[in-house]
C-alpha cells in the first residue's frame, strides 16, 4: 500500500526552469525574484549584498585549477554582481568546507588567492570559518557594498528603446573550459601532458580573470549612469533574460554586434561548436551588460568607446529574442529559464 507522499505527484525540477522555481519560492514568501536585494541605508549610502557558492565537481574542477586562482576567482565572481550595481565593495565574509584530504598549506594557498583579490579591491573588512565537508572543497562567500544615496535616488527607470551595453568580449572563458576538459580527457586516456602553449587568451580568461574596475571610474568621469546592470558569470543570454524580467521590457540582440575574441572563435572551430552558444550560453565571463540612456547615445559612443552596444530594450510582447544580420529574430535562450518567464 502506498502512502500519501509515495502517491503524490513528483515533479522534475528541469520541467519547471531553475528561475521559475526561484520566483514561485520567492512568491510565496511575499517577494520577487532579484539577483541582489538592497537591505539597509546609512546616512548618505545605500547597502546592498552579494553571496556566492562554489562546489568543487559543478563550479570547478581541481585537476586543472591552480588552488591560488580558485581563491582569487571565487573572490571576483562574488563582487562582480556588487560592480554590476554601482556598490563599491565594502567587507566580506568567506565560509570555506574542507574534507580531509586538503592539508594546511593548501588552503594558506587557497586563501593566498583570496588575498589578492581583496588588496585589488580595497577590501578591509574580512572573516572566515573554516568547517568540515564529505564532499570536497565548497566556498561560500557574502559581501556587501555601498552605494551613494544621491546615485542611487537619481537614476531614471528604464525605457523601451534604453540601450543594452556589453563591457567586453564574451565566450572565452567558456572556450578556456571546453580546452582544460579536452585536455584532462586526453590525459586520462594516454598520460600525454598538456599543449596549452597558444591558449593563453582563453585560459586566462577561466582561469585568472578580473574585473575591469576603470570602466566605473569613467562612467563616474563622464557622469553617464547606467540604468541598470548585470554580471555575465552565467552567460550573455542569462544576464539579458533576468535584466528583462526585472526591468519588465524585451530585448532585441543583434548577433553582428556580439564581440568574440578570434580566439575564441579559432577555439571554437577547432572543437566543431559555434562561438555565439559559447558567447550566448558560457559561463564565467568577468564581463558586465549595462541598459543606458538611449538620449545619451552619442556622448556614450564619444566618451565610452571600449563599451559595445549590442541591442536595446523593446515591448515586452517581443521578449529576448537575438536577431541575425538577414533580420530574422531568434528566441533568446538560457539555461534554467522556463518560457513564459521572462
Amino acid at each position: 500500500m502506498k502512502t500519501d507522499s509515495e502517491n503524490k505527484k513528483r515533479t522534475d525540477i528541469s520541467e519547471v526552469g531553475k528561475v521559475a522555481l526561484t520566483s514561485n519560492l520567492l512568491a510565496k514568501a511575499g517577494s520577487t525574484i532579484s539577483s541582489s536585494v538592497i537591505f539597509g541605508k546609512e546616512g548618505d549610502y545605500i547597502w546592498d549584498n552579494s553571496h556566492t557558492i562554489m562546489l568543487e565537481g559543478i563550479d570547478f574542477d581541481l585537476t586543472y585549477m591552480p588552488i591560488k586562482y580558485l581563491g582569487y576567482k571565487s573572490v571576483i565572481l562574488n563582487l562582480g554582481h556588487l560592480y554590476s550595481k554601482f556598490f563599491k565593495p565594502d567587507n566580506i565574509s568567506i565560509r570555506i568546507g574542507l574534507s580531509g584530504r586538503f592539508s594546511v598549506e593548501d588552503v594558506e594557498e587557497l586563501w593566498d588567492g583570496m588575498i589578492a583579490a581583496f588588496s585589488e579591491h580595497k577590501i578591509e573588512k574580512i572573516s572566515l570559518e573554516l568547517q568540515p565537508s564529505l564532499t570536497g572543497l565548497t566556498i561560500s562567500s557574502s559581501s556587501q557594498g555601498k552605494q551613494q544615496r544621491e546615485l542611487f535616488v537619481q537614476r531614471r527607470e528604464p525605457r523601451s528603446g534604453d540601450l543594452i551595453a556589453l563591457s567586453g568580449n564574451v565566450g572565452a572563458a567558456f572556450m578556456g573550459l571546453q580546452l582544460l576538459e579536452r585536455e584532462k580527457r586526453l590525459f586520462t586516456r594516454t598520460s600525454a601532458q598538456p599543449n596549452l602553449e597558444n591558449h593563453k587568451f582563453i585560459l586566462k580568461a577561466y582561469l585568472n580573470p578580473e574585473i575591469n574596475t576603470s570602466l566605473f571610474d569613467e562612467f563616474e568621469n563622464t557622469s553617464i549612469s547606467p540604468l541598470y546592470g548585470e554580471f555575465l558569470n552565467t552567460g550573455l543570454a542569462d544576464a539579458v533574460k533576468m535584466a528583462c524580467h526585472t526591468t519588465g521590457f524585451g530585448a532585441k540582440l543583434f548577433l553582428d554586434r556580439i564581440p568574440i575574441a578570434a580566439q575564441t572563435s579559432a577555439m571554437a572551430q577547432e572543437l566543431n561548436m559555434d562561438p555565439i552558444t559559447a558567447a550566448l550560453n558560457g559561463g564565467n565571463d568577468v564581463q558586465f551588460i549595462f541598459i543606458l540612456p538611449i538620449e545619451e547615445y552619442e556622448k556614450i559612443s564619444k566618451e565610452l568607446p571600449q563599451l559595445d552596444i549590442i541591442g536595446h530594450l523593446c515591448s515586452p510582447e517581443v521578449g529576448a529574442v537575438l536577431v541575425t544580420p538577414d533580420g530574422n529574430s531568434l528566441e533568446l535562450k538560457a539555461q534554467g529559464w522556463s518560457e513564459g518567464v521572462s
